[in-house]
């Protein structure tokens, strides 16, 4: 073999290794973009910190209507947060779940925890997706 035949197979062999290994790197689609997946952090994080200060609140006896009241429009409006981000795409991959997933589990926790009306609002803004998706 000539020395220029061996460079083009070297070449070639270290081309292929590149784009294999290339290939595997970044994370597994469909990921959210970056700019979603900084709403469902903050939103996730916020609804669960919603959820614990309720809890928290209503440990005791006591008028907390205030309180609440204060929590179930802070979670709603997280709710919106992590709505929007479910109109774009239900399917994106957030931190090994879909977006529909950790809205269906966001439903359930503001649920849980007693923030009804934010998981009425999250719950009416993925129904309102599918519908319009059934038009």
């Amino acid at each position: 073999m000539t020395a220029s035949r061996v460079t083009r197979r070297a070449v070639a062999a270290i081309s292929t290794a590149l784009v294999l290994a290339g290939a595997g790197c970044g994370p597994t689609p469909p990921q959210a973009p970056f700019a979603q997946a900084k709403k469902l952090d903050a939103a996730t994080s916020d609804i669960a910190t919603a959820c614990g200060v309720t809890y928290r609140v209503t440990a005791f006896p006591g008028d907390h209507r205030a309180e609440l009241a204060n929590l179930q429009a802070s979670a709603t409006s997280t709710a919106h947060t992590l709505a929007s981000v479910y109109q774009r795409n239900p399917a994106w991959i957030y931190q090994g779940e879909t977006v529909g997933k950790i809205v269906d589990d966001g439903i359930a926790m503001l649920r849980a925890c007693g923030l009804g009306e934010a998981a009425s609002a999250l719950s009416a803004a993925a129904s309102g997706r599918a519908s319009r998706t059934a038009q």
